[in-house]
């Protein structure tokens, strides 16, 4: 993503674990437009609304308390969920029970949401904002 981004862009990355995040910022140290914050997921808050969010990881930004889509992104803006396994019925299941991770961006009122598999094993939930 930062050697495919437009000159000025800023890259920032959210952290949980402050070795990897220490590792990290020292990789970018030269890299203009590069930022490495250390915490939860909830620093995202500091930097939106952005125009692309890809929630990566394990971290409860994507699981019982999503990140709200009106606060991160801009209007139209894109967010990427990953590391889903393809879904295969409606409603999804998981472990017997609905799957509220992938319900609550998939039903997510501020946005317009669809999964695409990328591999046998692997889905993303990609969703825009509504105006």
């Amino acid at each position: 993503m930062i050697a495919a981004r437009r000159p000025g862009v800023l890259i920032t990355s959210v952290e949980r674990d402050e070795q990897r995040a220490t590792e990290a910022a020292k990789l970018f140290a030269g890299v203009l437009d590069v930022e490495i914050l250390y915490g939860d997921w909830t620093r995202i808050y500091e930097r939106g609304p952005y125009d692309l969010l890809v929630v990566d990881g394990g971290g409860n930004g994507k699981k019982t308390s999503p990140a709200d889509p009106q606060r991160v992104l801009r209007a139209a803006g894109r967010i990427v969920i990953d590391d889903f396994t393809p879904m295969t019925q409606w409603p999804p299941l998981i472990g017997g029970q609905p799957d509220t991770a992938r319900l609550a961006w998939l039903e997510h009122p501020a946005l317009l949401s669809t999964e695409v598999q990328l591999a046998e094993d692997l889905a993303t939930i990609i969703g825009t904002r509504r105006p």
